[in-house]
């Protein structure tokens, strides 16, 4: 009796078990029908009782599961326990993925079925299939990073560095992981120091960042941007390093590329304004410290943008470059010099002794400029002025100095070029007369201040005046006439000789008209034209306009250009000049004799007449040189078939060695000083000049 209740008790709890297992539990006879099944079962399976003690395991099987889960099934009913993976079909048709435990059923020595722990492992699957997605995705991303990323296991020593280091160091990961500390060998000597220094404090629980250089195994220096960090537990202990090493030299040749960008001049190498001023701040720092002296000089090429524009912007650059190199071999190397744009140059002496010091150095480099330069088979001959300011004497900023030095420069310019000045306080003065005269030109053509003067142009032949030059008056409000040879430099300078070149010239044909129109019937203006007016690319459409606008004739309208600008990008010139032939406009060449005209260019040339300068014609008398350029500026003319006019003619002595030469038209003060139209009425009652 006692032995059935224990056997009844014993069954009621494998029952409990069986019943309330949270996973499906089951029995299949050798068929593999299902006999027995709990409720998590059905939720398994989506089934009911009824459904499942109807039915065969098989069909809940999916298809590419079904070989192994039979031949799982087989090996249970031949005595073996069985743990196996298998996916079945849930009755709403998705799958589920299972971890099947199979006990064979053995009563008295003989297998009468198989009992079935199944476990739905299907979250359990998806979260293990997407860890090993990300972890071969990490994998992928270690194994292809272009930066070198490794981390170190303080306590056991294991290494592991990702692929790109080998790329890094020209080191292998294999030879890595024998020994980690290889990278300290490739440091570059000049950084070793600082970087172990750095690494005793990684050691020490500090992270690192820092940039430096190593020497790869192939011998490239390259530059590396190392961080680290020292990874701790709870109790604040180092258990591991994790470190990312870049290669920046990429980076780093783009920084120094930038630097030299932003600190050299990209023509000549040498420091460019920006570095300059950065060196004079410094040498001013030192200098009043040491109570020493230092001076700034100021170079300008002198005539740079003629030679330029004749031989064109390459051999202008050549010659640049020509320059700082001899500057540069001519100073020592505690001297800083600096191109600061154009064809100016700046240099900076220190421990300055005295004046004579200075001058000696820019005699020198006087001296050294002018020294012939040989271009593509040619010789050119440059000259320069030079400025020059004085610490503590002059100023005692950076800027002062500069501008101090820039203000000498000019004033040796106008000393006649090739010539060297040092600074006075009188040409600060000088200059802001200059910044007044620019600032009060602004505002003359509005205020009407400027009016056009006219000198007869005279056939001596005939004792008839056949034109007139026009020339630009002045006249201030407040400080009176200003000296055309004080504001047509500035004018030019400034560019606003354009708009001043174009009312010279309306207005001239406007007055043209009414001279004409009163006494002078057949006589032309005569209107200089600037450098820069000519070089506009609409002045003849500007010509064409005021012409239609005044109604005036074109063949009495002359232009006289100078012959620097017409050696100015001679092949446009030649096109605009024939334009203006087009038109009717006759052109004449002024200042002839002092510029550099090629003859073969002046063939080419639509000119039909030519002014002597005024400064040959004055040598009348006086020089021998000059007298015989005049001689031979005539005859050439001759040659060509062009017509010659002599300007500046003040004595009768020059009247008549220019008529011996066959020249009869000229200018000056001889016959008339420039008048206003007001006083044509009283010219014309002595026409006879």
């Amino acid at each position: 009796m006692k032995q059935k209740l224990q056997n009844f008790q014993l069954s009621l709890v494998y029952k409990s078990l069986f019943d309330y297992n949270p996973n499906a539990s089951y029995v299949l006879d050798t068929q593999g029908s299902f006999i027995i099944v709990n409720d998590a079962t059905f939720t398994l399976t989506g089934r009911t009782e009824d459904e499942l003690l109807s039915m065969n395991f098989i069909p809940l099987i999916r298809e590419d599961h079904l070989e192994v889960t039979l031949m799982h099934f087989n090996e249970a009913l031949q005595g073996k326990q069985r743990s196996f993976d298998t996916v079945i079909l849930h009755k709403d048709g998705r799958s589920v993925d299972l971890r099947v435990i199979a006990v064979p059923i053995l009563i008295q020595g003989e297998i009468h079925g198989v009992i079935g722990i199944a476990e739905d492992v299907t979250e359990k699957n998806k979260i293990q299939k997407e860890l090993l997605v990300s972890k071969s995705q990490l994998q992928n991303m270690f194994n292809s990073l272009d930066v070198c990323v490794w981390t170190l296991d303080k306590e056991s020593y294991t290494f592991k560095i990702s692929p790109a280091c080998e790329e890094i160091y020209g080191v292998t990961v294999k030879e890595f992981q024998e020994d980690w500390q290889i990278w300290r060998s490739f440091i570059h000597p000049e950084d070793q120091e600082e970087i172990e220094s750095r690494y005793q404090e990684v050691l020490g629980g500090q992270s690192w960042t820092s940039e430096y250089r190593i020497i790869s195994r192939d011998g490239k220096t390259k530059w590396l941007y190392n961080y680290v960090m020292p990874i701790k537990d709870e109790m604040g202990n180092i258990i591991r390093f994790d470190g990312v090493v870049t290669d920046i030299s990429g980076r780093r040749k783009i920084e120094e590329d930038l630097h030299v960008m932003a600190f050299q001049d990209a023509l000549t190498g040498l420091p460019n304004r920006r570095m300059f001023n950065k060196r004079l701040e410094k040498a001013l720092k030192r200098a009043k410290k040491c109570n020493t002296k230092l001076a700034v000089m100021y170079l300008d090429l002198d005539r740079f943008k003629f030679i330029n524009d004749s031989l064109g912007h390459q051999a202008g650059d050549r010659l640049l470059q020509l320059v700082s190199k001899r500057l540069t071999e001519t100073m020592d190397d505690r001297t800083v010099i600096s191109r600061q744009g154009g064809d100016e140059f700046s240099i900076l002496i220190e421990n300055v002794k005295d004046i004579q010091h200075i001058e000696s150095i820019a005699k020198s480099l006087l001296h050294i400029i002018t020294k012939p330069l040989q271009l593509e088979g040619y010789e050119y001959i440059l000259t320069t002025s030079i400025g020059v300011s004085i610490y503590p004497d002059h100023a005692d900023t950076a800027d002062g100095l500069i501008k101090r030095a820039d203000q000498a420069m000019y004033r040796a310019k106008e000393s006649g070029k090739s010539n060297f000045k040092i600074y006075n306080p009188g040409m600060t003065q000088d200059l802001s007369r200059m910044m007044q005269v620019e600032q009060a030109l602004h505002k003359a053509l509005e205020r009407n201040e400027l009016s056009l003067y006219y000198q007869p142009i005279v056939d001596t032949c005939s004792s008839q005046i056949n034109g007139f030059e026009a020339l630009i008056r002045w006249k201030h409000a407040e400080w009176g006439f200003i000296s055309p040879a004080e504001f047509i430099p500035i004018a030019e300078e400034s560019s606003l000789i354009v708009p001043i070149g174009e009312w010279i010239l309306q207005t001239a044909c406007i007055e043209n008209k009414k001279w004409r129109e009163n006494g002078f019937p057949n006589t032309y203006v005569s209107v200089n034209i600037s450098a820069r007016q000519f070089e506009q690319d609409r002045f003849v459409q500007q010509v064409e306009r005021i012409l239609q606008e005044t109604d005036m004739e074109p063949h009495y309208l002359r232009m006289e250009i100078t012959e620097t600008a017409s050696m100015k990008n001679v092949e446009n010139m030649i096109v605009k000049l024939n334009k203006l032939k087009d038109l009717g406009i006759q052109v004449v060449l002024d200042d002839f004799g002092t510029g550099y005209s090629s003859l073969s260019y002046l063939q080419k040339l639509p000119i039909k007449a030519l002014k002597i300068d005024q400064s040959f014609i004055r040598g009348i008398n006086q020089d021998s040189n000059q007298e015989a350029i005049v001689k031979t500026i005539i005859g050439m003319t001759k040659g060509l078939k062009m017509n010659v006019i002599a300007e500046g003619v003040e004595q009768k002595q020059q009247l008549e060695f220019l008529q011996e030469l066959g020249c009869y038209k000229m200018q000056g003060y001889l016959f008339s000083k420039p008048i206003p139209l007001s006083a044509f009425a009283q010219l014309h009652d002595n026409r006879s000049i």
